[in-house]
């Protein structure tokens, strides 16, 4: 999951002229690009789903928010919203805003910290034992915001989102 929304709104929009830090821009053209073709046609069709809704409220002109769920809002949920992101500013959806959840709060797992560091995202970890991270995929947008919290915390939408589960059936 954790490229398959990245890769669909590739498909899907042309890119904007929005560069992203230079090392996170040769991970996806070297490793997040090439697997295109590779996403199988029935997973393809559950993302146009996804697709589907950021079209229409984009239409309405409303904000598409996107949440991703995951058990313990530790790894999937948050690489979910951090890619999604990624792709959705690279390619100026500016109506799009992620999120993640999950059915209980832990705390961002140290490896998946450390895959997006080794993917090119700039890191910034807050105090405490579920430290806030300010994760940035440019220098010219606001960094991503992440820690562990359950789905319907104060923080996501309340209402009108889009819920992406990213645990597997």
């Amino acid at each position: 999951m954790i490229t398959l929304f990245l890769t669909t709104i590739m498909l899907t929009t042309g890119p904007a002229d929005r560069h992203l830090h230079p090392e996170l821009q040769r991970y996806v053209q070297d490793r997040v690009l090439p697997g295109i073709a590779e996403i199988p046609a029935e997973r393809r069709e559950q993302l146009d789903l996804i697709v589907a809704f950021v079209k229409e409220r984009k239409a309405a002109g409303v904000m598409a928010d996107l949440t991703f769920i995951c058990t313990h809002n530790s790894r999937r949920s948050h690489l979910s919203q951090l890619w999604a992101a990624t792709a959705a500013w690279a390619h100026g959806l500016d109506h799009v805003r992620t999120f993640s959840g999950g059915t209980e709060a832990t705390a961002f797992n140290p490896r998946a910290v450390s895959a997006v560091e080794r993917a090119g995202y700039q890191v910034v970890k807050g105090e405490g034992g579920n430290p806030v991270y300010a994760v940035s995929f440019t220098e010219d947008h606001d960094p991503e915001r992440c820690w562990s919290k359950v789905y319907d915390d104060p923080a996501n939408p309340q209402k009108g989102f889009c819920a992406v589960m990213t645990c597997s059936e």
